[in-house]
């Protein structure tokens, strides 16, 4: 039966037939629901082997069809024939894709659905509902917490295509919701989160590429709160205050427009101009939003939060090349009392991945592991950032007040430290090499 309706939908394009198909794809969205159960379709489908031969026989031939009586031209569908019996059809045959999309637990099915509904996003376009309910299920997809890489990019790769061309209404509902959805995601529990975080940030920045004029006023908007929340917190100085600050979604949403700033002022300014000449002007208060986040609770308890912040200051730095002063935080660091006026606590505790952590754990305050850590971040963003300046023709100059600090460190806890001493000695060396050039 599945194959008959088939060869009539490609060989007669028959309605008829479409409508039987149909019918038959709605009894497999509806298949565990006790809606279906209840009433008095047409089809009942039983088995899993019916259901996918369904499922792919409705997925292959439904485009078809449509294709044939509501053709797409120049980005618009043209209904013919039969107007309302068309838009019936595809009514239904979007109301089951989004429905089953909505019961599926198997990635590989999970993905294949989402392609499909890619395939067809010209007609979701066409339905305002169809087109939030879309929107909406992708990102459920998209933040769901057992969604493989695979799933959040297609269902990136369907977003996009949806907001490109799409009304205002809703390039802002995929814009706010991939950022909102990201937000929720980001509290980092292990090493693992790390990579899922950095995924899902990867591609919300991609579909802040879509339409300069929205991803302006979002940014403004969520930039401008980040600065509220630290403004609130300078002013109350309270426990709650700062850890409205120090936790990880507040990070991320840092390093959220951060990464969208250095790409498309940066990376990608060439590529797409106006979008770089539209957000450029967010760089500063996102700058000072970090610096303040910063320096906001200078203890060596949070040393690996001020590392973070030191990390995302490069990151825009190096990719817009616009100069801002990164070293005075890194050096902040190496003058504190933790290395100049207190000896560290020897320990047996394994090395402490920074990039996991925002602040140091009770049992790794002031111990010699712990501060190596510190120690090796730091002297990593020191060398990177004498490197990105070094191509600069004031960097003889500019490096002067750094060079004199550097020294009089060494000299002064060189024999505490006498690896990083001798690690210092030669970035100091080829920092001389370079001003000579």
């Amino acid at each position: 039966m599945l194959n008959q309706w088939e060869r009539e939908i490609k060989k007669d394009h028959s309605i008829k037939a479409l409508k039987k198909l149909l019918l038959a794809f709605y009894a497999a969205s509806h298949m565990d629901s006790e809606r279906n159960e209840q009433s008095d379709a047409p089809y009942r489908i039983q088995g899993m082997s019916i259901f996918n031969k369904t499922v792919s026989t409705t997925i292959r031939a439904a485009p078809h069809a449509f294709a044939h009586h509501a053709p797409v031209v120049n980005g618009k569908v043209q209904a013919k024939g039969k107007v309302r019996v068309v838009q019936a059809l595809l009514k239904s045959y979007m109301a089951s894709l989004l429905e089953l999309l909505r019961q599926m637990s198997d990635a590989a099915m999970i993905q294949y659905l989402i392609k499909e509904c890619e395939r067809v996003v010209v007609y979701f376009r066409s339905f305002a509902r169809y087109t939030r309910e879309l929107v909406k299920e992708l990102l459920r997809q998209f933040g769901s917490a057992s969604a493989d890489d695979g799933v959040r990019i297609s269902s990136l790769l369907a977003l996009r295509q949806l907001a490109v061309g799409a009304t205002g209404d809703v390039v802002d509902m995929a814009l706010k919701g991939m950022y909102l959805t990201y937000v929720r995601h980001s509290s980092v529990k292990n090493m693992a989160s790390l990579t899922t975080i950095q995924l899902m940030r990867n591609c919300g920045v991609e579909l802040y590429g879509c339409d300069g004029g929205a991803s302006y006023q979002h940014a403004f908007v969520y930039i401008r709160q980040l600065a509220i929340h630290l403004r609130n917190s300078m002013q109350l100085r309270s426990k709650e205050s700062f850890r409205a600050i120090y936790n990880w979604q507040f990070v991320n949403s840092l390093a959220f427009w951060t990464e969208v700033l250095a790409t498309y002022c940066g990376d990608r300014a060439d590529d797409q101009p106006d979008l770089c000449a539209t957000l450029e002007s967010l760089v500063y208060p996102l700058v000072q939003i970090i610096m303040g986040v910063a320096r906001l609770v200078p203890t060596a308890k949070y040393f690996p939060l001020r590392i973070h912040c030191i990390g995302l200051l490069l990151r825009l730095s190096s990719a817009t090349g616009i100069y801002v002063p990164v070293l005075p935080l890194a050096i902040e660091i190496l003058e504190s009392p933790e290395f100049l006026g207190r000896r560290p606590v020897k320990s047996t505790l394994k090395p402490l991945p920074l990039d996991a952590h925002l602040k140091a754990p009770k049992e790794y305050e002031h111990t010699r592991v712990y501060l190596e850590s510190v120690l090796e971040s730091v002297f990593g963003i020191l060398a990177d950032t004498v490197a990105a300046q070094s191509v600069r023709i004031a960097f003889p100059e500019w490096v002067v007040p750094a060079t004199l600090q550097l020294r009089r460190w060494r000299k002064r806890v060189g024999k505490s430290w006498t690896r990083f001493s001798k690690q210092l000695q030669g970035l100091l060396e080829k920092i001389d090499q370079s001003a000579r050039l």
